[in-house]
């Protein structure tokens, strides 16, 4: 076995980008296994080993952290900390989700204004620079006002975008 010095700052760190893994490994199924379940390897693995990170929280003096009660057999996260850890959650998928619909009604804007083959036969960048000209405004507006403003179009059939 390895030994790994932290520091206070660098543990408490690493808690935050472990509740954020297996928040992204939730959030995308990516522990469901064929049935479902949640079950799967990667899941259990990433749980197994905060658990095991958790055990650590008093070598660290991370009282903030986490909450080991003795009303619990598990140790888990404080109210504050993972409240702070959904908050940059909560952003990053907004974020995503701005970039996303920005990119796809850029698209859709292009396509209305040129045609529809407008994005067809010119290099990558030149295609990204011309949508980016009309995602701009949907991108600020999100920013700006959420996706309040936002409808779909109940004639227009709906999409599932996924972009790898």
């Amino acid at each position: 076995m390895q030994k790994i010095e932290l520091s206070n700052n660098q543990y408490r760190l690493l808690m935050q980008l472990v509740f954020l893994g297996i928040e992204v490994i939730d959030n995308a199924a990516l522990g469901d296994d064929e049935n479902g379940e949640d079950d799967a390897p990667f899941l259990k693995e990433a749980t197994e080993l905060e658990s095991f990170l958790m055990d650590q929280h008093k070598k660290f003096g991370m009282k903030d952290v986490v909450d080991a009660s003795a009303d619990s057999n598990m140790p888990d996260y404080r109210a504050d900390f993972a409240e702070e850890c959904e908050a940059i959650s909560s952003a990053a998928y907004l974020n995503k989700a701005a970039e996303l619909a920005s990119f796809q009604m850029g698209i859709r804007d292009i396509k209305e204004v040129k045609g529809e083959d407008a994005l067809e036969g010119i290099t990558p960048q030149k295609g990204v620079d011309d949508i980016m000209y009309y995602s701009n405004r949907y991108l600020e507006e999100i920013f700006e006002n959420g996706f309040t403003n936002f409808l779909l179009k109940s004639e227009m059939p709906a999409k599932i975008i996924t972009l790898s």
